[in-house]
């Protein structure tokens, strides 16, 4: 067994109705706190109830409602400053990833200063101010992780501060706040967080560790995605919700692989949705990577419900990568070919992109800029 390290220093509460103890908590973290948020969740009453439960505490802070999909560096320094104006020394990130990355980012600016991009090379001197994350989706995992996704307005191409100072203090995961979440979304994301746990199982950056955080997400996202989406079951969003930070804490602490380069260059390019992107990219991507581990993808069809009786192993992990794209099909994930954005003119600097991404070098076969170009090809004759 290869060596390997762990790191999780996330409290997470874990309930339906534990939003409530969100003043206990944020009164623990410093004197003057800023929600950042994005105008949709204070539109949607969210913003409203947690800063009711922060003025019940009689806590002093000030929301930022300015986060967009696919922050921007440009944004989180603006976000930066103003934090940095008004005397901030603690931050809660609501919403999705995007929120959650933007709150990791401005944080680690405040205590370390300079620009985003001073701190691409996991090179953090302080640990970001401290974070208090509420997801409202059930799939980026970034409560968990160890990393703020940025886009670089230079380059148009997808960043990253990370490292183990950009860890969030306390996670809260409450399934009320999906109960109004619209089906699209549940279902990109919920796809997004099968993304992480198969490309964290399946990466040749596993562990023992990461492998059953890995697969038993698989399996509880397996059995409770659908219901989630069509019927808003409160038990089923309470088991997205926990296999989404498991597949986080996976991922984590070990890597995801080639799905996650296409979708990072993707969005860097296109601005399109990274969930979105990875949920159609995690078939065609896992169907090219089969010979790498074909045990790992035939234990992935297993925990997905595939019915591979009497398969051998590369029929069996074949048939879990058929499960994939059906249920991406189930839930109106486009394909490739549906996105008017895409240019075929692109596709040799998408490639370059995806072939240059360091979890390129996890997959468990090496694909390289042909590779992804030739994919990119066919799956938009497709």
């Amino acid at each position: 067994m290869n060596p390997f390290e762990f790191f999780t220093p996330t409290k997470v509460i874990f309930g339906r109705g534990m939003l409530s103890c969100v003043g206990e908590e944020a009164e623990q973290l410093g004197k003057k706190g800023l929600v950042v948020t994005d105008q949709g969740m204070v539109n949607t009453g969210l913003v409203g109830k947690v800063t009711g439960c922060m003025d019940e505490k009689g806590l002093n802070y000030l929301v930022w409602s300015d986060v967009v999909p696919n922050p921007r560096d440009t944004d989180i320094e603006r976000g930066a400053a103003y934090a940095g104006e008004q005397g901030i020394d603690y931050l809660i990130a609501i919403g999705g990833g995007s929120a959650m990355d933007t709150a990791k980012a401005i944080g680690a600016l405040l205590t370390n200063g300079g620009k985003c991009e001073d701190w691409y090379e996991g090179n953090l001197e302080k640990d970001i101010a401290p974070l208090l994350c509420i997801p409202t989706t059930c799939g980026t995992g970034s409560e968990v992780t160890h990393e703020a996704v940025i886009n670089n307005t230079k380059t148009m191409e997808k960043d990253c501060i990370w490292g183990e100072k950009v860890n969030v203090r306390t996670a809260i995961l409450d399934s009320e706040v999906l109960d109004g979440l619209p089906a699209g979304i549940l279902s990109s994301t919920g796809m997004d967080a099968l993304t992480h746990a198969v490309e964290a199982y399946v990466c040749k950056a596993s562990s023992p560790l990461t492998d059953g955080l890995a697969i038993q997400s698989v399996r509880m996202i397996a059995g409770n995605l659908k219901k989630a989406v069509q019927t808003h079951d409160p038990e089923a969003l309470d088991q997205m919700l926990a296999a989404s930070a498991m597949a986080g804490m996976a991922f984590g602490n070990s890597d995801v692989a080639s799905v996650h380069s296409i979708s990072e260059a993707l969005g860097g390019l296109y601005d399109i949705p990274h969930g979105v992107a990875n949920a159609m990219m995690l078939a065609p991507v896992s169907r090219r990577s089969i010979a790498g581990a074909p045990g790992k993808y035939a234990d992935i069809a297993e925990a997905l419900g595939a019915d591979i009786s009497g398969m051998d192993l590369l029929a069996a992990a074949g048939a879990g990568v058929d499960y994939m794209q059906q249920l991406a099909d189930e839930l109106s994930i486009p394909h490739f070919s549906d996105l008017d954005v895409v240019d075929p003119g692109d596709f040799k600097r998408l490639a370059r992109t995806a072939a240059a991404a360091s979890e390129t070098f996890d997959n468990p076969v090496l694909m390289d800029e042909e590779d992804f170009r030739s994919l990119f090809e066919e799956l938009y004759r497709q």
